[in-house]
């Protein structure tokens, strides 16, 4: 078996599908030679032999035809029988010859299998015979056809040596085929292996195939260099600024973490947050985003060494090493000078736009020995500078208990989320001219299992940074959507209103989750009021337009909260398909003292109505708050004199209860 496979496997390569197709090649037309020139020779020894016994036993009958003498004629047939050049000789008339049936005269070689050629030849006598004479002759066949067997074994033998002399050839000759053919297939396996630096150059071929199938690898060979760097280049330099990516970046720590190490001496590494670049990137869209971007890193660039390295970490961070420096304060200095790069604003649409910068600054070997423990606590300065509103901060040890503290909380509120440890309070919002409660705001609460009770504030911006905010506003619709299901079977004609992050005016696939939500639970959409903020819609009116479209097309019923902390006006949102107005509860506390945030209030709803949307007055915390708004002709009222946030069941029990209670 293993014979047979290695012959097989033989077979299967190039030198052997040579000799394969060599062999093929030769077993059809030696047959065909062999054959043919066995047909030639036989046919020539047999027309020669013929043609010779036919014009030897010519001349014998002649010379019987001019012999008078009976003697003569005697003595010379026993010379011609001595000669052995006739194994059979006679005369007899023509009347004898056609009794003699055994006598089978030939016409031509071998044609009856007696291995004799036998002619007959009249003859001519002047000597007054009454009948002719026929001379018979046999001339013996076996010489000729022992030449012809010999020929054809000459034949075969040479066919033999042939076929042998192919073979020696091929194994001689196919190897300055393969022989290039196998170093060709090795350089393309060295360059599926990734070694792309040998050249392709095959020595000692003439073949013109082969020279050009090198060339064509060669070339191919150029092109994956090229592609091969283009995309090592792209792996590891951001796409957008041409700057080392965090993979480049940390490669380069470790190096000068080296380098450091060899020389004894400090680093510094940098991290870089924009300050005011969301503003840009909401307010003119991702292209200028990306162009601010691109002009920061230049900025930055300006201020460093050749030595230094900068690259941008994600979104609008960025990092910086110094490699080599003598003391911190030289560190602090490059910070110091990175901020004032951003001082000049940048020009977009003809608007000055002023972008800053939180550093965060971590010092090897002082703060760390390896590049995770740097980069994180570069990171904690940063967070320490940003929440401060400092240019930069040096990493302090004592810091780092806020920021694992902080990282810890957000994990928690991921599994909060998703275990149910978050919960729905609702504040009742009630209408002026019936007492009655109209709709309850729902607010999420989180009770968390070491910490307590965490209120939104606390919270909430963690979402944002954690990327959270998705899931946590689709629980809060679910439940709020389930609960006022509840309500409106139970009795309680009731709406549910809902905040809306800013971050969702982003996400175009949420009027559509929300329907899913609304016909999940049965409630018609209309009892379902969504709330965004006034400043979250001036921040990108665009998107703002386009989702609040979306959730308008489906029937919910559309709110603007916090209305007059924007400065914008009525007339800036009338395209907008709205039907209520909140105004912010800081109007609306101080209205009785300020009278600015009186006239506010009172043109606010003066214009809401003529616009035909309904009024809804936040932070009602005392009866004359209530009746002030009650005679500014203001629709509805939310706040603690109405009443706090509450539960689900709370809330219905309240609402039984309110007959009991002085409210109004």
């Amino acid at each position: 078996m293993n014979v047979l496979r290695r012959i097989r496997d033989y077979l299967n390569t190039l030198h052997g599908r040579i000799l394969l197709g060599g062999l093929a090649i030769h077993a059809l037309l030696i047959p065909m030679l062999f054959v043919g020139v066995i047909y030639l020779v036989k046919g020539g020894f047999e027309s020669t032999f013929v043609d010779r016994a036919r014009a030897d036993a010519q001349i014998l009958a002649t010379l019987i035809e001019t012999t008078e003498s009976t003697d003569v004629i005697t003595k010379l047939y026993d010379q011609v029988m001595a000669s052995k050049r006739y194994v059979y000789l006679d005369l007899v008339t023509e009347s004898q010859h056609s009794a003699d049936e055994d006598f089978k005269e030939d016409t031509y070689f071998g044609q009856h299998g007696d291995n004799t050629y036998f002619i007959t030849i009249p003859l001519k006598w002047e000597l007054g015979h009454t009948e002719n004479l026929l001379l018979r002759l046999g001339y013996d066949e076996t010489p000729i056809m022992e030449k012809i067997h010999y020929t054809k074994v000459l034949c075969f033998y040479l066919a033999g040596a042939y076929v042998i002399l192919v073979f020696v050839a091929s194994g001689l000759f196919t190897p300055l085929i393969t022989r290039p053919m196998r170093e060709l297939q090795l350089k393309a396996r060295e360059i599926a292996a990734g070694n792309y630096d040998d050249h392709f150059d095959i020595k000692n071929s003439r073949i013109q195939e082969i020279v050009s199938l090198t060339n064509d690898f060669e070339k191919m060979r150029q092109e994956l260099v090229g592609h091969n760097k283009e995309l090592e280049y792209q792996s590891l330099h951001d796409a957008l600024t041409k700057l080392p990516n965090r993979v480049l970046l940390q490669d380069r720590l470790n190096q000068a973490i080296y380098t450091a190490q060899r020389e004894d001496s400090q680093l510094a590494l940098l991290m870089i947050d924009l300050d005011g670049f969301k503003t840009v990137n909401d307010t003119l869209g991702h292209h200028y985003g990306d162009m601010l971007l691109k002009q920061v890193a230049s900025r930055i660039q300006g201020v460093l060494r050749k030595s230094d390295t900068i690259a941008r970490f994600g979104g609008d961070e960025f990092c910086v090493i110094l490699p080599t420096i003598s003391n911190m304060r030289y560190a602090t200095e490059i910070a110091g000078k990175l901020t004032e790069c951003l001082e000049q604003p940048f020009i977009f649409e003809n608007q000055p736009f002023n972008v800053g910068m939180s550093i965060g600054i971590a010092i090897y070997p002082k703060h760390g020995l390896d590049a995770p423990v740097l980069m994180r606590h570069a990171d904690v300065a940063m967070y320490i500078a940003k929440n401060n509103n400092l240019d930069y901060t040096v990493y302090d040890p004592s810091q780092d208990k806020n920021s694992i503290s902080r990282l810890s909380l957000m994990w928690d509120l991921r599994h909060a989320i998703n275990h149910g440890e978050l919960h729905l309070d609702y504040q009742p919002i009630m209408d002026f001219r019936t007492g009655t409660v109209l709709a309850a705001e729902a607010l999420v609460r989180w009770n968390h299992p070491r910490r307590g009770l965490i209120m939104p504030n606390e919270f909430i911006t963690l979402t944002e940074q954690a990327n959270l905010i998705k899931p946590l506003t689709t629980w809060v619709f679910e439940e709020a959507a389930r609960d006022c299901s509840q309500w409106l079977k139970q009795g309680y004609d009731l709406s549910v209103s809902v905040n809306l992050s800013s971050r969702s005016l982003h996400d175009k696939q949420h009027p559509k989750r929300l329907m899913r939500i609304i016909e999940e639970h049965g409630l018609p959409p209309d009892r379902l009021i969504v709330e965004l903020t006034e400043g979250a819609i001036i921040s990108d009116p665009v998107s703002a337009r386009e989702i609040l479209e979306g959730f308008h097309e489906i029937g919910v019923t559309l709110a603007i909260d916090d209305f007059g902390t924007g400065y914008s006006s009525l007339s800036a949102l009338k395209k907008l398909p709205l039907q209520i107005i909140k105004i912010d509860n800081s109007f609306i506390m101080e209205m009785l003292a300020n009278r600015d945030d009186m006239v506010i209030v009172r043109s606010t709803i003066d214009l809401a109505h003529n616009m035909g949307l309904k009024v809804v007055g936040e932070g009602v915390v005392n009866r004359q708050i209530w009746e002030e708004l009650k005679g500014l002709d203001c629709d509805m009222a939310q706040g603690f004199h109405i009443g706090r946030p509450m539960s689900a069941p709370r809330l219905l029990h309240w609402i039984d209860n309110m007959d009991n209670r002085e409210v109004v």
